[in-house]
């Protein structure tokens, strides 16, 4: 790049929150990428587990700012781990989203301070032994991150609802966590997950 105008596209299946993002990157003097251009910064929505294969996908090819949902330090560092330079709420200001995206561009992040101090935590122990987690308990962890129901797991592997139900508990328990979203935040950062996670 060599001025300080970007070239952006915004991964967003509502058209009109896109089409906000681009004017308002319009308004600050940086040009929105046409379908086959190559874009120095990609905005990608991220708002739950089942996004972080396309998050990863788009980091591969461009550097990423993920639009995530608000105040929550353990989506900051989920996103981060898939691959994202930079985070920024989805429902900020447009002109604020701009900023964090110019600093992206130059390698910084801006995110806000009760955010940053709270990061260290969102991981849980960064000391912690990785848990001891069997073949087909990271496939259950994997088909629960691309939405499975506990029920639908209990069909697929032969067992009594009440059965998985409580082999879940035990496995969430392990990974140092009390609910399936936890559970799923620490399988990534301890690398369980298969699908492109590790």
């Amino acid at each position: 790049m060599s001025d300080d105008r970007l070239t952006v596209r915004v991964v967003e299946e509502a058209a009109a929150y896109r089409h906000g993002l681009e004017e308002a990157f319009a308004r600050a003097g940086h040009r929105v990428a046409g379908d086959e251009e190559a874009a120095d910064l990609v905005l990608v929505s991220w708002r739950s587990a089942s996004d972080c294969s396309r998050l990863e996908e788009w980091a591969e090819r461009s550097r990423v700012l993920a639009l995530v949902a608000p105040g929550d330090p353990e989506t900051v560092a989920h996103a981060l781990h898939h691959g994202a330079v930079a985070v920024v709420e989805w429902r900020a200001e447009t002109g604020r989203i701009v900023e964090v995206a110019e600093a992206a561009s130059r390698g910084d992040a801006l995110i806000p301070s009760d955010t940053a101090r709270a990061l260290p935590l969102a991981g849980g122990d960064p000391h912690a032994d990785r848990p001891f987690v069997d073949e087909e308990e990271a496939d259950w962890l994997d088909a629960l991150a691309r939405g499975a129901t506990v029920v639908g797991l209990a069909d697929d592997y032969g067992y009594s609802e009440r059965v998985m139900f409580r082999r879940l508990r035990d496995l969430y328990e392990r990974l140092g966590a009390s609910n399936r979203s936890e559970a799923l935040i620490n399988a990534v950062r301890f690398g369980l997950l298969h699908n492109g996670s590790e």
